[in-house]
């Protein structure tokens, strides 16, 4: 994680020493921007229930590794110190991964969500030259698609098992900055945070018949992001 925000605020700065004379962004202007997202999951759920047999061991847990996907999105600069923002990307795939009791289980499933989330921003004035920071509050949906056990957590399970994950609606915050090269060009950062939280229930067909288990995930994301804007 460390090393993620060096690289953006080295990034940062080198755009910083290397500016040309930019302008505010004019009201009706459209920006589209594309960049790379790091998606820095910080997963917290209950012990895995429901089990009928002696599994799950109590303390069986599972958490959500972190990713790193191509973002892109769509901001129009609706007032002055307004606009309003789409932000997407393509679908990260993110591996789960056994915790307390299972902790040493390792790899236990794969699941991929699609995030879109829409802003609004309000952008202050330069906080220095051709830096203009910006603070908006929006709502995420996060719809999961692709869920899959591993063989290990197939093991662990005790038979072939099917993982599903209900959608989640949320209130999503972020904070950012543009470095305006010129009147087209320009960076753009962002740290965001999203509520995102999901009922997870995975079915195992055992030789005895289907076993249910149900936790319930807080997903708790940080979204850091470092984009190539282009304003029209």
């Amino acid at each position: 994680m460390k090393k993620n925000i060096s690289i953006l605020a080295g990034a940062a700065l080198l755009a910083l020493s290397g500016l040309a004379s930019a302008q505010e962004t004019a009201v009706g202007t459209t920006t589209v921007y594309l960049g790379l997202a790091h998606i820095d999951v910080n997963s917290k759920a209950p012990a895995l229930s429901g089990g009928s047999k002696s599994f799950p061991d109590p303390g069986a847990k599972i958490r959500v590794g972190d990713q790193t996907t191509t973002g892109f999105g769509l901001v129009y600069r609706f007032a002055e110190n307004w606009s309003g923002e789409l932000v997407l990307g393509i679908p990260p795939s993110h591996k789960v991964y056994g915790s307390g009791v299972l902790q040493n289980v390792g790899q236990i499933a794969v699941v991929r969500q699609m995030p879109p989330t829409a802003f609004v921003n309000y952008h202050f004035g330069p906080l220095l030259p051709k830096l203009y920071p910006f603070v908006g509050l929006g709502v995420n949906y996060t719809y999961f698609e692709k869920t899959r056990s591993t063989a290990t957590g197939n093991a662990v399970s005790g038979g072939p098992t099917k993982i599903y994950l209900t959608n989640s609606w949320g209130a999503a915050a972020h904070v950012g900055f543009a470095v305006r090269y010129n009147e087209h060009w320009s960076l753009v950062g962002t740290a965001a945070y999203a509520d995102v939280k999901s009922n997870m229930r995975s079915v195992t067909t055992t030789n005895d018949g289907e076993e249910t288990l149900r936790t319930r995930i807080n997903f708790r994301p940080m979204v850091y992001s470092l984009s190539l804007g282009y304003s029209f």
